[in-house]
């Protein structure tokens, strides 16, 4: 069990730098609100390109799937532990 633990902690290693990682990729929301604030124009929806709109799904359904898989191996991790496999 001592391996089973050992490869769980170097995938949840792995997990939490690729979603700091991801994290820092995606898109700032908040340039409407600055925007609207100064005057300024802002890209709107309909502006955008095709390709950049489904780089944005991608990035933020991965993020989401690692998220997922995080929290899962957290509490794996946290239940090996408590019972002390």
């Amino acid at each position: 069990m001592v391996t089973l633990k050992f490869i769980l902690g170097i995938i949840f290693m792995l997990i939490s730098v690729a979603l700091v990682i991801l994290i820092l990729m995606q898109r700032s929301k908040e340039e409407g609100l600055s925007g609207a604030i100064t005057g300024q124009k802002t890209e709107s929806f309909y502006s955008r390109s095709g390709a950049n709109l489904s780089k944005e799904k991608f990035l933020m359904r991965l993020t989401i799937v690692l998220g997922v898989a995080f929290a899962v191996i957290a509490i794996i991790l946290s239940a090996l532990m408590r019972f002390g496999v």
